[in-house]
């Protein structure tokens, strides 16, 4: 009878989530339009927002010094010190370091891509054994064939129109964020029935310890990240290309596991044409080795020192979330997949530290899995 009773209730379940997704099936085909906007519209804000939050972490430390320390009482006050502070070093920052990137950036299209795709062509173009997989490359990435642009003026226009909106609104987001961020927050409280805000709280402050060791420490490691490739590609003899390829190396690491290793990309390709580097023909190779052990040590040494426990997701679950949340969100889903994801992982630890007894699998269910594993 007890047998029974549970395969009715798993049907049932069954069911139920075939019902759901068939009406979210119906309903993506009746107003995939309108949701497929309204996504464009939601992310056209929250790519500004997400920019300001970030930047608001990274100053949170001299607001505190400004509150706690000095005792400056005024928070309007404070935030136009912070925001005077933030636009001296974006003024120093363009005027040398971003300078010197835009023109190696420059020099490397103009004067190295043209060398890169000559050694791919008499490396693996037409007479080689590797002529297919060229072919199908070159089809799908057009290597050296520029002239093959089709200008479509509206989405030039809309992502105009979206830069435009960023540079304008992240100044403001993180003007409220930091002025108004107690009163923003009691306002979210209030949203919630009384008898919920002692754990909204609670759960609100566990998320933002989570964001705040996230922001904090990823800037750190992508600063880490910079300098040490940079330093590294001047060793190998990348002269003034290592300033640009080691800003580009640490500033790819805002998507671990994935964006430093597209970001070596350039770097292995740019070795293959000067012979002149450390190792020689084997430079490329060190590169890849170079970097595979500077993730090593990053992921698994100085990221649970930096960030701490509550960021520390298993690699598996990280390339989940920057799948589900990159396809969710583009850009800013995949900026945004680690804090959502130690978000949630903050919340069922709360939550099992509420029902242990319910999320907690006992003895026997657990020589009832090992029997099922074996």
């Amino acid at each position: 009878m007890f047998a029974k009773d549970k395969r009715i209730t798993l049907l049932i379940n069954i069911s139920i989530i075939a019902v759901l997704l068939i009406v979210m099936l119906l309903v993506r085909e009746l107003f995939g339009n309108a949701i497929g906007l309204f996504m464009t519209a939601f992310t056209a804000i929250l790519l500004p927002f997400s920019i300001a939050l970030f930047i608001s972490y990274l100053v949170a430390p001299v607001f505190q010094l400004l509150e706690r320390r000095l005792r400056f009482k005024y928070r309007l006050m404070n935030t136009v010190i912070v925001f005077v502070g933030i636009g001296v070093l974006l003024f120093f920052f363009g005027r040398f370091a971003g300078v010197l990137i835009y023109e190696q950036g420059v020099a490397f299209v103009e004067n190295d891509w043209p060398r890169i795709v000559e050694i791919f062509e008499a490396r693996f173009g037409e007479g080689t054994m590797f002529e297919q997989a060229y072919v199908w490359f070159t089809e799908w990435f057009q290597i050296g064939d520029t002239e093959r642009i089709t200008l479509d003026l509206f989405a030039i226009l809309r992502s105009v129109t979206t830069v435009v909106l960023t540079i304008v609104l992240v100044p403001v987001f993180l003007f409220f964020i930091l002025n108004d961020r107690k009163r923003i927050f009691e306002g979210f409280v209030v949203l919630f029935p009384p008898k919920w805000r002692t754990h909204v709280i609670e759960l609100a402050k566990r998320a933002h310890r989570v964001v705040e060791s996230y922001f904090n420490g990823r800037f750190l490691t992508m600063l880490v990240m910079a300098v040490f490739f940079t330093a590294l590609l001047l060793i190998l003899g990348f002269k003034e290309r290592a300033v640009l390829f080691g800003f580009m190396l640490g500033f790819f690491d805002i998507v671990p596991y994935v964006g430093p290793f597209i970001a070596i990309i350039l770097p292995v390709l740019y070795s293959l044409t000067e012979p002149d580097l450390l190792f020689g023909q084997f430079a490329p190779v060190a590169i890849l080795i170079a970097n595979v052990i500077g993730q090593m040590i990053q992921n698994n040494v100085a990221q649970p020192l930096i960030m701490g426990k509550e960021t520390k997701i298993h690699p598996l679950l990280v390339l989940s979330a920057f799948v589900f949340f990159g396809y969710l969100l583009g850009v800013v889903g995949l900026i945004l997949a680690i804090p959502i994801t130690g978000m949630i992982k903050t919340t069922v630890s709360y939550i099992k530290e509420r029902h242990d007894d319910r999320v907690t699998l006992n003895e026997s269910e657990r020589e009832k899995i090992q029997e099922d594993a074996q």
